[in-house]
């Protein structure tokens, strides 16, 4: 009777492992319906506004600077007087714009090529956004994009990229805004979400479902390894464009 119970403890050890596995198992993994939806595929920079007007003046030899006509911060028109050198013409502004810097005093002696007086036209703005070579290869003139400031969130900016340039080892997305929030001015950074692909009506699966390109499907009581085509593919769904999967199947994912 002795040898009976030995022997019965050590299978019901064995079922128990066996039953605690499965239900661990089971918990760790759910089951979700693919389904028809809207989808978007994004590229993220860094972006920062810059001014479409700039006006950096610079001698090109070395002068004193005689007179100076406006200070940092005035805003000025088109041919407003800015300063004058000994013996030459007084320098204008070429638009409209405000004065951003002047980091020279009258009578000082200023080198060739050094910055004497710097104007932008802080109206008209543009984002520069920053991308590696795999994003840039993806972006095209005409890309939709939304853009957003650190303490501007609730603003829904959007814009449209213009150009694609590389520039000094990196590649610049030139991204035009209709209208910008009146507090953004150039120099400020934003998030830029560039929209490379979208669909309205899209067979979709959480990207969680997918190890190694495979996917378990569940088929009535039928569970079915399945190799995933892809398209669109945003943070938390895929598109599966096989057309081996139905919106009554159900893959598992993982939690």
């Amino acid at each position: 009777m002795k040898k009976k119970y030995l022997l019965i403890i050590p299978a019901i050890i064995v079922v128990s492992v066996v039953l605690f596995k499965w239900n661990q198992n089971k918990k760790s993994y759910e089951l979700v319906k693919p389904k028809i939806g809207p989808i978007t595929e994004v590229i993220y920079g860094l972006g920062t506004v810059e001014s479409f007007h700039k006006f950096n003046f610079k001698p090109g030899v070395g002068k004193t600077l005689n007179e100076i006509y406006v200070q940092e911060g005035d805003k000025v028109s088109k041919g407003t007087k800015l300063l004058r050198f000994e013996d030459g013409p007084t320098v204008i502004s070429p638009f409209p714009g405000t004065v951003l810097s002047i980091p020279f005093h009258m009578g000082e002696n200023v080198f060739a090529d050094r910055t004497v007086i710097t104007v932008e036209d802080l109206e008209k703005l543009y984002i520069e956004s920053k991308l590696d070579q795999v994003a840039s290869l993806r972006v095209k003139k005409g890309m939709k994009a939304k853009i957003s400031f650190e303490n501007l969130r609730n603003e829904k900016i959007e814009g449209e990229v213009t150009t694609l340039y590389p520039s000094e080892g990196q590649f610049i997305a030139k991204v035009e805004v209709k209208k910008f929030p009146p507090e953004i001015l150039p120099g400020m950074t934003a998030d830029v979400a560039i929209e490379i692909a979208t669909k309205e009506k899209a067979l979709i699966i959480p990207v969680k479902a997918i190890s190694n390109k495979m996917i378990t499907l569940v088929r009535g009581n039928e569970k079915i390894k399945h190799e995933t085509k892809l398209g669109i593919m945003d943070q938390e769904w895929v598109e599966e464009i096989s057309g081996e999967i139905k919106e009554s199947d159900q893959v598992l994912v993982k939690k």
